[in-house]
């Protein structure tokens, strides 16, 4: 296998092991530019079959949102919103990649987008278009063919067999000076439970240094918010340019970061021990909202805002 990112073979094992079941996982990370990934990558027609039908139920337990999902999906959604507009980006046409269960692409459309979007889940996108009444296609990003000026995908790259191609797709369907919002986990994190950090779904594990660079042929990084997740605004470049790859230094960072990996990091400097009465709390917090329904929900959200 060569690297996704810069195509070369110099890779050491980082984990054997699916976090989640012990299942066999093996995870590798390139020497040369500091790609983490998994060892074979598997192919886009398997990828395309598994979260078309068994993704939400390996990993969500349903085959259509819970409430306790559209709550938590909801302030998400509001957030990245707030995150839009604080940086000038506060209308039109807007694709919500691996939309879910809709409600970004709900409360986006109610605050100042004209927004739509594409999951392969049918129980997800179907729930979508029932509850919410929006425009949420069931299948792939190759599936579309409209322009935007705004295109968002969170929690999804990570996922795609090709990065690199995936910000091809999306800079043809990006209007001249249209904007990505991408968000993925972070690699480089020291608050990710040793529980949940390799595991089937997820691909590719990026740092902010390779998720720029497997944009950076089609896009100019504008802002980057780095905590547990990377969550990166690109502006669509004007000419295509060549991969611009990470630094020796960035490689390395990343290569001391995988190795610091372990409980007592977690538990310690990444405030795991903070996380059981954070969990109860929210336990407590959604255990009301079971007579509520989504629409009703991201409507009070809105209101509430």
């Amino acid at each position: 296998m060569s690297c996704v990112l810069c195509k070369q073979k110099k890779f050491k094992i980082v984990s054997s092991v699916d976090s989640k079941n012990n299942s066999l996982l093996k995870v590798v990370f390139c020497k040369v530019c500091g790609m983490v990934q998994q060892d074979p990558i598997p192919s886009e027609d398997d990828v395309n079959e598994y979260y078309s039908n068994e993704y939400r139920q390996d990993y969500k337990k349903t085959y259509v949102p819970k409430i306790k999902h559209v709550f938590r999906a909801g302030n998400l959604g509001l957030d990245r919103i707030r995150f839009l507009k604080n940086r000038g980006v506060i209308n039109g046409r807007l694709l919500d990649v691996g939309a879910g269960g809709g409600e970004f692409t709900y409360l986006s459309s109610k605050l100042g987008f004209m927004s739509q979007g594409i999951e392969p889940n049918i129980g997800y996108s179907s729930y979508a278009r029932d509850e919410y009444g929006i425009q949420i296609e069931t299948g792939q990003l190759s599936d579309v063919n409209s322009k935007f000026n705004v295109i968002t995908m969170f929690h999804a790259l990570e996922h795609i067999p090709d990065p690199v191609r995936t910000f091809g797709l999306i800079f043809d369907l990006l209007e001249k000076d249209g904007c990505l919002l991408i968000e993925v986990p972070n690699i480089e994190t020291n608050d990710a439970s040793p529980h949940n950090i390799y595991f089937k779904a997820h691909i590719h594990y990026f740092s902010a240094a390779t998720l720029v660079c497997a944009a950076s042929k089609y896009f100019e990084k504008i802002d980057i918010v780095s905590d547990s997740n990377l969550r990166i605004l690109f502006k669509r470049k004007d000419v295509l340019g060549d991969l611009i790859f990470p630094s020796t230094a960035q490689v390395d960072m990343t290569d001391i970061r995988l190795k610091k990996k372990g409980w007592l990091e977690y538990i310690f400097k990444g405030g795991g021990y903070k996380k059981l009465p954070l969990r109860i709390s929210k336990v407590f917090i959604e255990s009301r909202l079971r007579n509520k329904q989504g629409l009703q929900m991201l409507n009070e959200m809105i209101k509430n805002n």
